[in-house]
């Protein structure tokens, strides 16, 4: 349940990410790990990382277009 609190300020930040093509994300008080997963478009997985982090650590995602 608490991961997908988490997941609801980010999905707001993706979401007007659209505009500017990056979503920026704070790590909130007491969190210490975070998942980032990814799925391709036929959805199978592509990514599944677990990482440490800190309270008020920043993550940044920027759309690179070729």
């Amino acid at each position: 349940m608490f991961s997908a609190l988490l997941a609801l300020p980010f999905t707001a930040v993706v979401a007007k990410a659209a505009e500017k093509n990056h979503a920026v994300w704070k790590v909130p008080a007491g969190v210490r790990k975070i998942r980032v997963r990814s799925w391709n478009a036929d959805g199978s997985p592509d990514l599944d990382r677990t990482l440490n982090v800190e309270p008020n650590q920043v993550f940044r995602i920027d759309a690179i277009e070729d």
